[in-house]
């Protein structure tokens, strides 16, 4: 019982107020349920305990008195305590600059005994004893006794942890007895911290019974944020594990770990000793949850004891998640393989019809676009042939009239003038723009694409083409005769080359530049 107590003794700082269950569960299901959503939750706990550390600060950075220094330094390293070592460490000696400054030996001697306290989580326990022996040999203030007694047994009972069960072992077990007989005398009776050294010394000494009395008598007067509350509750846990009552164990190290929770502590054993107790029951992903957080928070906190034994903990745990997972992955992967064989098939079906519906589709869809067309065509030609009749008829009347009346020699004029051809041309030029542009919509961005960006062309108007864009226009229409297009367009066969020389000069790629205007609007 001796050897399992080595290293349970944690120290705990001044709890903090958290909102707590008014009634803990009786069952450990229930129990561990609790404290796995308290787990996800332990964030909002500590940030809580930041603020006050927070507070502090400010407190600091706005004082300039030593003595109020001397006390928020103090107060900043207790607030520390519970989270990381070496912040702990680094205020105490702020502190403890200040008190060697104004001369004040009660508070030196006892920013020692806090430092040596931080030492022994930092795995530095020697530096800690010699920190207790240079307060001893300079005599003990009594104000600090009730401290140096905590802090020695502390160190005491953490050092026999270091050896297998030798004289050494039993030499630190002795001085942490001596250390809590001494405590007990200068403490309250019936208080908390003095119940504690009560047990701690009936189970040193191997009564048990009366031991573990006392700590349930702790667990009943205490409260989950008084700092006895977590370690009571893992002496228990240890006592019954030690017994091989497993359930008992679980329930009480569930309770310390809920404890070191609500505090934020980081130090605490509870969790890890719950971790390695499920993982024995088989519950290892539980347990690998748990011994994950412990150790999470071991780092955070720099307790590097308590890192060191979580993770020769975690070990086999992580060894086993790791070889079930592997399991796990073999399986997903069988099934994996025949949903992708089972997958591939239905692929191969499902293109193959949708390439079957795609043919059929894109020659619905040509034939509609063939359709339009050809209606777009037919309506634009028969406007033009209307357009042609009616200003034919317009033409004749004029003509009748002007002979009729003798006035042959004005009807020459006005038909030299040439304005009847020009009036039709334009009307040409307007519906065949019109036309051109409905059938290829894109068609004056897709030749600038096709040239040099500074030579690109530009449109005076939405519907209407420049010259040169009609003369690409019947090209891509596929009238290839030049005469012909010189004729619709009222140019000479020279113009229309010149024209489309000039084009081709602007474009990016000239040789192929006809041949790409030929491919606008094409279905692929």
């Amino acid at each position: 019982m001796k050897q399992i107590l080595v290293g349970l003794i944690i120290a705990f700082c001044a709890p903090m107020a958290h909102s707590m269950p008014d009634e803990l569960p009786a069952s450990n299901g229930e129990l561990l349920e609790l404290l796995d959503g308290e787990i996800e939750k332990r964030g909002k706990y500590e940030k809580e305990h930041r603020i006050k550390i927070d507070s502090i600060r400010m407190n600091i950075a706005m004082t300039t008195d030593s003595v109020k220094l001397l006390k928020l330094y103090q107060n900043l390293g207790n607030a520390f305590h519970e989270l990381n070592a070496d912040s702990a460490v680094i205020y105490f000696t702020k502190g403890l600059e200040i008190a060697k400054a104004t001369g004040d030996s009660t508070s030196v001697q006892r920013l020692f005994i806090l430092r040596a306290r931080e030492f022994r989580k930092l795995g530095a326990a020697h530096e800690g004893i010699k920190d207790l022996e240079h307060v001893k040999s300079n005599g003990l203030k009594a104000e600090n006794l009730d401290l140096y007694y905590d802090v020695g047994r502390e160190i005491s009972f953490s050092m026999s942890s270091l050896y297998p069960y030798t004289e050494a072992t039993s030499s630190y077990l002795k001085r942490g007895l001596d250390f809590a007989h001494k405590e007990i005398e200068v403490l309250q009776p019936g208080s908390l911290r003095y119940m504690l050294c009560q047990a701690l010394i009936h189970l040193g000494e191997g009564d048990s019974a009366l031991g573990v009395a006392v700590l349930n008598d702790i667990l009943e007067n205490a409260s989950l944020k008084d700092h006895e509350y977590p370690l009571a509750a893992t002496l228990l846990g240890e006592h019954y594990a030690e017994r091989g009552d497993k359930e008992s164990a679980i329930y009480y190290f569930a309770l310390g770990a809920l404890s070191d929770i609500y505090r934020a502590n980081m130090h605490g054993t509870a969790l890890l000793r719950l971790g390695e107790i499920l993982y024995s029951e088989d519950d290892t992903v539980r347990a690998h949850n748990y011994l994950s957080v412990a150790l999470e928070n071991a780092l955070r906190a720099n307790a590097k004891m308590n890192a060191t034994m979580i993770s020769g903990a975690l070990m086999p745990v992580s060894n086993d998640i790791q070889q079930y997972n592997n399991r796990r992955v073999l399986m997903l992967g069988f099934l994996l393989i025949c949903l992708v064989v089972a997958f591939v098939v239905i692929v191969k079906m499902y293109f193959s019809k949708r390439r079957e519906m795609a043919v059929v589709q894109n020659v619905r869809f040509a034939l509609a676009e063939a359709n339009r067309s050809k209606e777009t065509y037919m309506s634009q030609f028969m406007n033009l042939c209307s357009s042609y009749m009616e200003s034919l008829e317009d033409f004749n009347r004029m003509c009748r009239r002007k002979i009729t009346a003798g006035q042959s020699e004005d009807l020459l004029q006005f038909i030299k003038a040439g304005k009847v051809m020009d009036d039709q041309r334009k009307k040409f030029y307007d519906i065949f723009d019109d036309s051109f542009l409905h059938i290829y919509p894109t068609f004056v961005n897709d030749v600038n694409e096709l040239l040099t960006p500074e030579k690109r062309v530009s449109v005076s108007a939405p519907n209407v083409l420049t010259t040169e864009l009609r003369i690409l226009a019947f090209m891509r229409l596929g009238v290839e005769d030049t005469s012909q297009v010189a004729r619709f367009l009222g140019l000479s066969l020279n113009t229309i080359y010149t024209y489309r020389n000039k084009m081709r000069t602007r474009a990016i790629n000239r040789d192929t530049f006809e041949e790409m205007v030929m491919k606008i609007g094409a279905i692929e």
